[in-house]
């Protein structure tokens, strides 16, 4: 389960880098008329991202930050066996495999960071539905149950 972890937090952390390179370096007003935008109006919301590129630039960084910090959390505290943290797990797991899903449809738009993106994006979901089923099996569950963990 521990290497599962790092797995999808190394997976995480690779999603997250494509992600804010992709932000730094996308023409978004090109994106917006492949969307079938006029040119004029395209050209009025690319102008607009280029200026909030900082913006999101910053915010990718520190939300991979925070979630990667979690994701040490939540090693350390499994390998002492603490059951909530392998409940957070769980959770974290369902989560991001349900966010992924959501937005596997709108990937297109992103030219050929798609294939990159749906790439990480499948193995990632594969890892964390992987965790999700060792987290429930009896040997591990029963392992968890067992309280030896202490604050």
């Amino acid at each position: 389960m521990l290497g599962l972890t790092v797995a999808s937090g190394v997976l995480y952390t690779a999603l997250g880098v494509v992600v804010t390179v992709m932000y730094a370096t996308m023409d978004f007003a090109a994106m917006y008329q492949r969307m079938g935008m006029p040119a004029e109006d395209a050209g009025q919301i690319g102008t607009m991202f280029e200026q909030m590129r900082g913006v999101s630039i910053a915010s990718g960084v520190m939300a991979v930050a925070v979630l990667v910090g979690l994701y040490v959390m939540e090693y350390v505290f499994l390998s002492k066996g603490a059951n909530w943290a392998r409940i957070l797990g769980i959770v974290l797991a369902v989560l991001s495999a349900v966010t992924f899903f959501a937005n596997l449809f709108g990937f297109w738009l992103y030219g050929q960071w798609a294939i990159v993106l749906i790439t990480i994006g499948v193995a990632f979901v594969a890892v964390n539905i992987a965790w999700v089923v060792s987290a429930f099996r009896a040997p591990l569950r029963d392992w968890f149950a067992a309280q030896r963990y202490t604050r």
